[in-house]
């Protein structure tokens, strides 16, 4: 617990020192899971009833918060995105136990949530995690026929029993899903490769130097810039334009 306390304290800290705009005010959001769990999360409209917007679906990684994607949440939403950014069960919030296999379960729950927005286009919404949150957000899409395309920052072959190559080896193979790694990070890197070479939908990976692991590439200066302009790029060209 202690530990946990000191991670929460650090990843603040580390966000105050990189968020350089300001945060649009969000809504308090609370969904109920299947097991009726209630899950927290912020949501950042960028969309209204007359003109509604794309959403991207946001999830931290082990032992984080949805705090650590405050350094991401401005750009979407001033590219147009509305952003739904959320507390995994057991942390956060939203707390409760850890489950992982209820986790997977809770993306759905939030993809609809999502849907039922009148300022949301409901064919125009993406995933993102982080770490095991990349992973809950490729297996989601995969499962979800309307999801547009997943964004993975240091995806693994196994974080805590949450497993997504099936997800982007068959479950994406006509959609598509950005996986962006670091060569140090080897567990993530190993796994990227692995679910590339299997792949046989649009799967990209990115490599950067270095060896930091999801959301903390946004705490490396040097990555930030470029890593928010490679996300903000893929999901330009994966949500489809609205419709006459």
């Amino acid at each position: 617990m202690f530990y946990r306390l000191l991670l929460i304290v650090f990843i603040l800290l580390s966000v105050a020192s990189v968020v350089a705009q300001d945060l649009p005010e969000p809504t308090p959001v609370e969904v109920a899971a299947a097991d009726g769990l209630a899950l927290k999360g912020d949501f950042y409209a960028a969309g209204s009833a007359e003109a509604p917007s794309p959403a991207v679906l946001v999830m931290h990684m082990y032992g984080s918060q949805r705090v650590a994607w405050l350094p991401i949440i401005p750009a979407l939403v001033e590219a147009g995105y509305s952003v739904l950014n959320v507390d995994l069960r057991g942390f956060g919030e939203t707390g409760g136990d850890e489950d992982w296999t209820a986790a997977q379960t809770d993306v759905q729950s939030w993809l609809d949530w999502l849907r039922g927005q009148e300022g949301i286009r409901p064919e125009a919404i993406a995933t993102m995690g982080a770490s095991v949150g990349s992973n809950l957000a490729l297996v989601g899409c995969a499962a979800d026929e309307q999801c547009v395309t997943a964004i993975a920052l240091s995806p693994g072959l196994d974080f805590y029993n949450v497993q997504p190559e099936t997800a982007v080896v068959e479950g994406l193979r006509r959609r598509s899903a950005l996986l962006v790694t670091a060569q140090g990070d080897r567990e993530s890197a190993e796994g990227v490769k692995q679910m590339v070479a299997g792949a046989r939908g649009e799967i990209t990976a990115v490599f950067y130097t270095g060896s930091a692991h999801g959301t903390g590439l946004f705490t490396a200066a040097r990555l930030r810039d470029p890593l928010t302009e490679t996300i903000l790029d893929w999901l330009d060209s994966k949500v489809p334009e609205p419709t006459a």
